[in-house]
C-alpha cells in the first residue's frame, strides 16, 4: 500500500512543476531555481544524516566515546543521533544533555526546502487554476 502514496506523490510533483514552468509572470530565475536548490538540499541533508557518524573520521569524532570533564557538556555514555526528517544530527549523553552537531546545516537544509517548496506549490496552483496553460 505504500506505492500508491509515493505514486501520488510523483503525479503531484511532475504537475507542479510542468505549472511551474507554464506560469507566465514568474521571471527565468525562479523557474530554475528548483533545479539547482534540490540537488543543494539533497547534499546538505546527506551531510546532517553523515555528521554524527563516529566510523567516517574516528579521530575527530563529533560525539566523543570518552566524556569531557564532569559537568563541561555532559557525564556518563554518549552516542550520535541523526533524525532523517525533520534533519537534525546531535549527541546525546546518558544524563540527557544534548549537543547540537550541525545547525547550520539544519539551517540551510531549511533555505533550500523553502526555496524548493514555495515555487512549486506556486506550479502546482498555476496547474489547477488554469489546466490549458500545461498543454500549450
Amino acid at each position: 500500500m505504500t506505492l500508491l502514496p509515493v505514486f501520488a506523490g510523483l503525479v503531484v510533483g511532475w504537475v507542479a512543476l510542468r505549472g511551474l514552468l507554464a506560469h507566465p509572470l514568474l521571471p527565468l530565475w525562479v523557474k530554475t531555481s528548483v533545479f539547482w536548490a534540490v540537488p543543494l538540499m539533497a547534499a546538505t541533508w546527506v551531510f546532517i544524516m553523515a555528521a554524527d557518524d563516529p566510523v567516517l573520521f574516528p579521530d575527530t569524532a563529533p560525539c566523543p566515546r570518552e566524556p569531557f570533564q564532569e559537568g563541561v557538556i555532559g557525564s556518563g555514555r554518549v552516542w550520535g543521533v541523526s533524525t532523517p526528517f525533520p534533519p537534525r544530527a546531535y549527541c546525546e549523553w546518558e544524563d540527557g544533555t544534548v549537543y547540537e552537531i550541525a545547525p547550520g546545516a539544519e539551517f540551510l537544509f531549511w533555505v533550500f526546502f523553502a526555496m524548493t517548496v514555495v515555487p512549486l506549490t506556486t506550479g502546482l496552483w498555476h496547474a489547477l487554476r488554469d489546466p490549458r496553460s500545461l498543454l500549450r
